[in-house]
């Protein structure tokens, strides 16, 4: 008797969910259950029990990284693969800090996506090459950076970022020079714009 896998898909869009489920149809997975944002999932999870996760990355409430993390947080540790519409440079990166097993393209064959289910239903990885890797030095932005860097967004200047958080000039600047290189831009508008590109803000 074939061996059956049941999927949880969290996508918000119609069509990629009937792509998916074509794309399953005659495989060895089927479809638990369906979700077009992170809010009930969690409770999906609880109540249908899938052996897998596909999540959408852009999420109406949120990223799938950050669903996800939420996720292993409450302690769910069923696979999960990430879907992209594009290549997003540190993704597979952020993925795997996040628990995730592997990354697809929405672009690719349907081959490419059963590969990334296979393997991570059998608990091993399956990243797609086509996202960047994040550059050697990289890495998840810490706390004190994140302020910095909503305050950036908000249009606060060095000055008043310093005066908001009782620090010098100098240090603003060094927090300023390691988020930007964490996120691989030398300005200002492209740290925020990578920042919500990531979920960040």
């Amino acid at each position: 008797m074939t061996v059956e896998w049941s999927v949880l898909l969290v996508e918000d869009d119609d069509m990629v969910r009937s792509w998916v489920r074509m794309s399953l149809t005659g495989t060895e997975f089927r479809l638990a259950a369906e979700a077009s944002s992170g809010a009930v999932v969690a409770e999906l999870v609880e109540r249908r029990s899938p052996d897998l996760l596909l999540l959408d990355y852009r999420l109406p409430d949120g990223t799938g990284t950050e669903l996800l993390r939420e996720l292993r947080h409450s302690g769910v540790t069923i696979p999960a693969v990430l879907m992209t519409a594009n290549a997003v440079p540190g993704l597979n990166e952020e993925i795997r800090e996040a628990g995730g097993q592997g990354s697809v393209l929405k672009s690719g064959r349907v081959d490419e996506l059963l590969y990334a289910l296979r393997t991570a239903i059998v608990g091993e990885r399956s990243f797609d090459v086509r996202h960047p890797t994040r550059h050697v030095g990289r890495g998840a932005l810490t706390p004190r950076e994140r302020e910095v860097l909503r305050l950036v967004a908000g249009g606060a200047t060095n000055r008043e970022i310093a005066g908001e958080l009782s620090v010098g000039d100098e240090t603003v600047k060094t927090l300023l020079a390691r988020t930007f290189a964490k996120l691989g831009v030398r300005r200002r508008a492209e740290a925020v714009a990578a920042a919500y590109d990531r979920g960040l803000l």
